[in-house]
């Protein structure tokens, strides 16, 4: 087994897919198509974005789920663990860097993670910061713990819940993490090797149980009450996982993963497999991961799925890299990665657990130059197509005119007793 190919293959897949992934990012499916027919490599962000050039994206470079699980390596190697003040502390360096944005050095940056930041600029305790919210961020960037932890057990599923608490409290997405670190874990050791997808899936649900347990034993303190009541909804919906791969054709599996994450309680309706939320798009990301044959055609089947096309990558790239090594991603994807030999090493230093004699360097000036040269190319296209007249410069806001103040109304006898006969509106399906 080549140990080291398979380390370093998990952080290069998880970056690569980020990448390949971030142009397209929000985009539909439909829509990726009608723009650059099958993708087959990175693609230039500019022909997205053309009305939008501030959403623009430097052709292969990773965004922030890349950024964290480099951040997460690098807390794992230097404190010997999991230390979460120190993790969080390191989302904060990179959001104090200095780079002229909101967010400093953090490229793509969900609204979790901004809010999470946000909160703790204004002292809000690391315990209370993140969200609750059942987006894919601890998911996406939690490979590194499969690979540190990796024949740990309940260890491993324990710091893979305790990195999500650092940005996310619904027990769904910390659950899901926990899990894509089993799986992370379970590709690297060789177990998957030949290993049928539906067996995959067994071993993620037996995972899942264990997380859930852990979840509410250790860590139901810092689950706000308003989550509460999503104890045990990512095991059940797992569940649906291992009988995706007994369905005629991959439509109707996505559209079983769409039913299924309408049943989970989502924010808003789910309408597609790709879309932001954990049980839909990180549900989406296993699929693809534990059913493609190769490296190349599970990572473009999640960027053609659409919406979440970085972070589903991300997921898919790291459990085929895991398992399938370094080599296994195309050489033309590993040599247009930005970054790439600083991304491998960390691979190397999460097999090793130190970094004797790796060039590793500082995490946060590595990432604020990344972003303040990407930004500077943005600026440079924005000027570029404001001068060339495709794109208007934005225009000023015009102050608000106040309402005149309403008259004074009476409703009629008539009026008040409509009002009291008013039909019940029935609830949308998927919200029952």
């Amino acid at each position: 087994m080549d140990e080291l190919g398979r380390y370093r293959g998990a952080l290069l897949g998880l970056a690569v897919g980020d990448a390949l992934g971030a142009p397209v990012a929000g985009l539909k499916d439909g829509h990726i198509v009608q723009l650059y027919g099958r993708i087959k490599g990175f693609v230039d962000a500019a022909q997205a974005w053309k009305d939008r050039p501030r959403r623009w994206r430097q052709s292969g470079l990773y965004t922030e789920d890349t950024q964290h699980a480099l951040a997460l390596s690098d807390t794992l190697v230097k404190c010997r663990g999991l230390k979460r003040a120190y993790f969080t502390e390191l989302l904060l360096d990179l959001a104090r860097a200095e780079t002229g944005l909101p967010l400093g050095a953090h490229r793509g940056a969900s609204d979790d993670l901004r809010a999470t930041i946000v909160a703790l600029q204004n002292g809000t305790p690391p315990d209370q910061a993140g969200r609750p919210s059942a987006g894919i961020g601890p998911m996406a960037r939690v490979a590194p713990i499969g690979l540190y932890y990796a024949g740990k057990g309940e260890a491993l599923l324990g710091a893979a819940i305790e990195q999500g608490l650092a940005t996310h409290r619904d027990p769904r997405a910390l659950v899901m993490a926990a899990v894509m670190a089993r799986a992370v874990e379970l590709s690297v050791s060789g177990a998957w090797d030949r290993a049928r997808p539906a067996g995959k899936a067994d071993d993620l649900l037996d995972a899942a149980a264990v997380a859930e347990r852990l979840v509410e034993k250790e860590y139901i303190h810092l689950v706000p009450v308003a989550c509460m009541d999503r104890f045990g909804m990512a095991l059940s919906g797992l569940r649906l996982l291992p009988r995706l791969f007994d369905l005629p054709g991959e439509k109707m599996a996505f559209n079983q993963i769409v039913a299924e994450a309408n049943r989970q309680f989502p924010g808003h309706k789910i309408t597609e497999p790709g879309q932001g939320f954990v049980m839909a798009a990180g549900l989406s990301a296993l699929f693809i991961a534990l059913g493609a044959p190769d490296f190349e055609d599970g990572v473009l089947q999640a960027v053609h799925l659409g919406k979440d096309t970085a972070g589903m990558a991300a997921i898919a790239g790291a459990i085929l890299g895991a398992r399938l090594a370094e080599s296994a991603i195309p050489g033309p994807w590993r040599e247009k990665l930005v970054n790439a030999e600083q991304v491998g090493l960390r691979g190397e230093a999460l097999l090793q657990k130190t970094w004797e004699g790796l060039a590793i360097k500082d995490l946060v000036k590595m990432e604020t130059a990344l972003t303040s040269q990407e930004e500077r190319e943005r600026q440079a296209l924005v000027q570029k197509l404001e001068q060339s007249g495709e794109l208007k410069p934005p225009a000023p806001k015009k102050a608000k005119q106040q309402a005149p103040a309403a008259p004074p109304f009476m409703p009629s006898a008539l009026d008040r007793k409509k009002k009291r006969q008013k039909t019940k509106r029935e609830k949308a399906p998927w919200k029952k």
